[in-house]
């Protein structure tokens, strides 16, 4: 399964570079390729999103963790799935809007270098002890590190069962999804 997503991924991010590679300005001038309206970044920013996609890329084949998508994820919430959701942003923004039944643990945006002691410990403490439990983590978007800091404490405190959510919460907006706040 994890082979499998990784494979999409990266046939996602190749097919990407291809549109844009492959496309030409109108006055067809093919040492200039057109990006307007091509691609994943219609405004040309297409260099950001292939950077972050790598970045997730490398984040999740060393975690260890599964991925959710926020599709997946909001059946399980309708669903009333037994598990934790965990929004890793800073608690201002968690108390404006979040996925509904999400509890919050501020994570560091920029690694596990960065978590402190305090952090680390005040998230496993959140999870709780039934480490069968589903864990699914999220932050703001694909190129947060703060849901890999998260996947990867619940990973080494023993939970079996620990997800990603690669879009976060804006991916979750985006999709019209409901949000609790």
């Amino acid at each position: 399964m994890k082979k499998r997503t990784l494979a999409l991924l990266l046939v996602l991010a190749l097919s990407m570079l291809i549109m844009v590679g492959c496309s030409q300005t109108k006055s067809g001038d093919a040492t200039k390729p057109s990006v307007s309206g091509v691609g994943t970044a219609t405004d040309g920013s297409e260099i950001a999103i292939e950077k972050a996609t790598m970045t997730f890329i490398k984040d999740y084949e060393a975690g260890g963790y599964q991925l959710v998508s926020t599709e997946d994820l909001n059946t399980w919430v309708g669903e009333k799935k037994d598990m934790i959701i965990v929004d890793t942003m800073p608690a201002d923004f968690f108390a404006k809007n979040h996925i509904p039944g999400a509890v919050n643990a501020e994570l560091p945006k920029t690694g596990m270098a960065d978590a402190t002691d305090e952090q680390k410990a005040a998230f496993v403490k959140l999870l709780g002890n039934d480490k069968e439990k589903p864990i699914v983590v999220y932050c703001g978007f694909v190129g947060c590190a703060r849901s890999d800091v998260g996947a990867v404490l619940a990973l080494e405190a023993g939970f079996k069962d620990v997800y990603r959510v690669p879009g976060g919460f804006v991916a979750w907006q985006e999709a019209g999804y409901s949000i609790e706040k």
